[in-house]
């Protein structure tokens, strides 16, 4: 059974890995701040707090320089710094998390579910204030 070895408030890096449309993999370091738990489902809550590592490569794993890298998805992996998302335990042993690409482009809203539903949440909050002011006019 895995258990979490980090506290709320401490950092650790978390590795994630996608495969693009041409071949090439892309691998991105973030520095994950541990929020919260779901001990029922063996993850943490974090923020993705900074990008501290990246590189692509191709198929056979060649290191690509840098001014190779392809821009557009390298714009999506900036986007994903202060996401917060959970993540399990495991993740700890280093080992990249390899992820379909939709979860990078925002198909998929694994990195992106917990900022749409806290902007639903504000947005409502400020529904039910115009109505209590309204009425209270």
């Amino acid at each position: 059974m895995p258990t979490a070895t980090h506290k709320a408030g401490e950092s650790f890096p978390v590795q994630f890995a996608w495969r693009l449309p041409d071949g090439d993999y892309i691998r991105a370091v973030f520095r994950a701040e541990v929020l919260d738990f779901v001990p029922a489902a063996d993850k943490y809550i974090v923020r993705l707090t900074e990008l501290i590592a990246g590189r692509q490569e191709d198929a056979d794993g060649v290191l690509r320089p840098s001014d190779q890298f392809n821009r557009p998805y390298w714009a999506m992996v900036g986007r994903l710094v202060g996401q917060k998302l959970t993540i399990a335990y495991e993740v700890e042993d280093g080992r990249a998390v390899h992820l379909r690409l939709a979860t990078l482009t925002g198909e998929h809203n694994y990195f992106f579910r917990y900022s749409q539903v806290e902007d639903m949440v504000e947005r409502q909050k400020e529904k039910i204030t115009r109505r209590v002011k309204t009425a209270d006019d």
